[in-house]
């Protein structure tokens, strides 16, 4: 008899963006090792849209709240609270569960129920974006912080394990927690994104949400000042937010007072495949978000011969380019335009050997990630 696995998600898996491609990638995996999967969220699930933005998954039951409940479902540890009835059904109905970020649910837990979580999410991060921005992103993250402000939720009693080494050290500086030695790196599809030469474009790419946290406005900033006088052009592609609308405009301000409006084009939601393309197509990838954990578009990025520009202070950098070995880091706005000057310079010159990304993102491929989820079960008597 199959076992019964229950996975918890807060956000929606409907969407574009890391987050959702991440359990999307779990499911498959649980899928293919034989596994019920029984999926616990907020929100109902639009399978027909996940299967558009990733590929088809099966559930063997789906818990979600009422319409009344997930209205109030703003933010993650007031949802977690409002969500208590209904994981206490699913967690009686499942021999594990996989909690993604985890937080609060595991003191509702049945009794010698199996439970770990899984950490995806960076630790008090979104440093900066109130300063910045237009009123309207400024009051909603100002609620968003009033409601609950960030803070640790998480068990001390279960396993917790890390997305990469840099959110594992973070866990235990700011939240004084014990994660497990083993991380569990997201799956990339290394075998479906491939270095094409012959489609290179003269192109630089912005990946993630468009969304203030992911700080697009410093790698415009880096782009224009870097990039000014070459033929390059960029791509701003990424799942879209509430705050999408207004946050594109205030970039479209920035890429105007920087005098590259015309320079640039943003494509919202894409499916993997158009994501691939615009990856496959590029030639640099900018991303200036700080105190994350890594991100799974840089590795997609390495697997089709994308020069990495990022910066230093994150798991990308740390983990992914390993302090530099396959890619480029940056502090500032002013050393990041400098260096987007040498790497176009190098490519160019042909100086820069797209190979040994390629190598490098492969530890992370899908293959590898399911080796990783199967110890991890063992270890967990699954």
């Amino acid at each position: 008899m199959a076992k019964k696995m229950g996975i918890v998600v807060m956000f929606k898996i409907n969407s574009g963006g890391g987050g959702p491609r991440v359990v999307v990638d779990l499911i498959k995996a649980l899928n293919n090792f034989g596994y019920g999967v029984y999926f616990f969220s907020p929100w109902k699930l639009d399978f027909k849209k996940i299967e558009e933005l990733f590929e088809p998954i099966t559930i063997k039951k789906e818990y979600f709240l009422s319409t009344q409940k997930n209205r109030f479902c703003i933010e993650p540890n007031l949802s977690r609270k409002l969500m208590r009835k209904e994981f206490i059904k699913m967690a009686e109905d499942v021999d594990f569960i996989i909690d993604i970020d985890g937080g609060i649910l595991h003191d509702y837990l049945p009794r010698d129920r199996k439970y770990i979580i899984w950490r995806i999410s960076g630790i008090e991060g979104e440093e900066s974006v109130l300063k910045k921005y237009g009123w309207k992103i400024r009051f909603k993250k100002m609620i968003k912080d009033w409601i609950t402000p960030h803070k640790n939720t998480l068990s001390k009693e279960h396993g917790i394990y890390a997305v990469d080494d840099w959110t594992n050290q973070m866990l235990k500086d700011r939240w004084y927690l014990d994660p497990q030695k083993l991380c569990l790196y997201p799956a990339i599809k290394t075998k479906d994104i491939l270095y094409k030469p012959s489609i290179k474009k003269n192109q630089a790419i912005i990946l993630g949400r468009i969304s203030p946290n992911k700080m697009i406005d410093e790698s415009i900033r880096i782009f224009a000042r870097g990039a000014k006088d070459s033929d390059y052009t960029l791509k701003i592609v990424g799942g879209l937010t509430p705050d999408s609308e207004d946050y594109k405009k205030n970039l479209e301000e920035i890429a105007k007072e920087e005098g590259i409006l015309q320079k640039i084009e943003f494509v919202g939601n894409p499916s993997f495949d158009e994501l691939r393309k615009k990856v496959e197509e590029s030639r640099i990838l900018i991303e200036s978000q700080r105190e994350i954990s890594l991100t799974m578009t840089s590795i997609e990025c390495l697997a089709a011969g994308v020069v990495v520009l990022v910066h230093k202070n994150g798991g990308t950098f740390r983990e992914v380019l390993e302090q530099g070995k396959y890619g480029v880091g940056f502090e500032s706005i002013e050393e990041g335009s400098e260096k987007l000057r040498k790497i176009i310079q190098g490519l160019e010159q042909k100086k820069i050997n797209p190979h040994k990304f390629i190598h490098r993102a492969e530890f992370f491929s899908e293959e590898n990630f399911q080796n990783r989820l199967k110890t991890i079960l063992k270890e967990n008597d699954m």
